[in-house]
C-alpha cells in the first residue's frame, strides 16, 4: 500500500510507484509500505557519503537517509528520500503515517523539509511514551523489590537493553538533523524537534537512574544474603571447633593418653567439648552474634 500528498491538499490512496515517475513541484510526500521499490533497492552509485553510511547526498537536490527505529521491541530501517520538494518514505508504522497526515491536515504552509522534521518529532514522541511506560514498570519492580525482598533480574536487563538503544538512536537522531542544519534549520520546526531529542534524553536518564537503583537493590539483598550464609557457615565452624580439636588430640598414636584406659573417657572428652560449645553459644547470644 503507498500514498501521495500534494500540495493542494488532496491525496492519492493505494497508489503504487510508476504514479510518482513524474515528480511535479505539486508533490509533496510519498510513502510506501513496500520496500521492494525500486528507488529503495536500488544501490547508491555515484553517491558521495557525509559523516555516515546513513546520510548520503546524492546531488545537491537529493539527500538519503536510512534512519534506525524501534517500533516495540523489533528494529528496523526507515528509509527516507529528500527530493528537491517531495519527501519520499519507506514506512510500515500506520500511527506514524496518520500523524504525518495529521500535521498535513493542519499546517497550510508545510512543505518536504518541515515533513522530515515532523518524522523526527514523531520519532521522539514514540520514545518518550515507551520510556515512560517503562519506568512505571520498573517502579513496580523497585516496590517489589523493597516490599518481597526480590529482584527480577532478567526483566530488568531487558529493559536496560530497550534503554540503551532508545538512548542510542534518539542521540544518534539529534546528529542527523543537526548535520542537516543548512537544509532544515530554516523551518520552524527546527529548534522544536531538538527540544523534543532532549526531553526524550533527559527521560532517558531519569529510566536510567531507575534501572541502576533496581539493580543496586539487588546488589544489597544478594550482599546480605551471603553475608547471613557465611554469619551461618562460621557460627557452625566455630561450634564445632571444641569437637574438632578434642577428636584431634584423642586421635594421636601415642601409647599414653589421658582417659584412654578409662571408661568414662569417652563421655568425659564428648562432654567437655559440648559444654565449651555451649558456652560459645551462650556468648554469642550475649553479644547479639546471633
Amino acid at each position: 500500500m503507498a500514498y501521495i500528498f500534494y500540495k493542494d491538499g488532496h491525496a492519492i490512496d493505494n497508489t503504487a510507484v510508476d504514479n510518482l515517475k513524474d515528480i511535479d513541484s505539486n508533490t509533496l510526500l510519498y510513502i510506501s509500505q513496500d520496500k521492494s521499490e525500486a528507488f529503495f533497492r536500488s544501490p547508491r552509485k555515484g553517491t558521495v557519503n557525509t559523516i555516515s553510511r546513513d546520510i548520503t547526498h546524492k546531488d545537491k537536490d537529493t539527500i538519503l537517509l536510512s534512519i534506525p527505529y524501534l517500533n516495540t521491541n523489533s528494529k528496523y530501517i526507515l528509509e527516507a528520500i529528500l527530493f528537491k520538494e517531495t519527501l519520499i518514505l519507506n514506512l510500515k508504522d500506520t500511527a506514524c503515517i496518520e500523524f504525518l497526515k495529521e500535521k498535513l491536515i493542519a499546517d497550510i504552509n508545510i512543505n518536504a523539509k518541515s515533513l522530515l522534521l515532523h518524522l523526527f518529532e514523531y520519532l521522539s514522541f514514540v520514545y518518550s511514551d515507551k520510556l515512560m511506560r517503562l519506568n512505571e514498570s520498573i517502579e513496580e519492580l523497585f516496590e517489589n523489590a523493597v516490599s518481597d525482598k526480590t529482584v527480577e533480574m532478567e526483566q530488568i536487563l531487558k529493559k536496560k537493553k530497550v534503554l540503551s538503544i532508545i538512548k542510542r538512536y534518539t542521540t544518534y537522531y539529534k546528529s542527523m538533523v543537526n548535520y542537516l542544519e543548512d537544509e532544515l534549520s530554516e523551518q520552524l520546526m527546527y529548534n522544536k524537534v531538538f527540544f523534543s531529542l532532549d526531553h526524550t534524553l533527559q527521560i532517558v536518564e531519569d529510566v536510567e537512574s531507575s534501572i541502576y537503583s533496581c539493580i543496586d537493590i539487588y546488589n544489597s539483598i544478594s550482599a546480605n544474603k551471603m553475608n547471613k550464609t557465611m554469619e551461618l557457615l562460621t557460627f557452625i565452624t566455630v561450634f564445632t571447633l571444641p569437637f574438632t580439636i578434642i577428636t584431634g588430640v584423642f586421635g594421636m598414636n601415642f601409647e599414653i593418653m589421658p582417659l584412654i584406659s578409662n571408661k568414662f573417657g569417652f563421655i568425659s572428652s564428648f562432654g567437655l567439648a559440648l559444654i565449651i560449645a555451649i558456652i560459645e553459644f551462650l556468648y554469642f547470644k550475649k553479644k547479639k552474634y546471633l
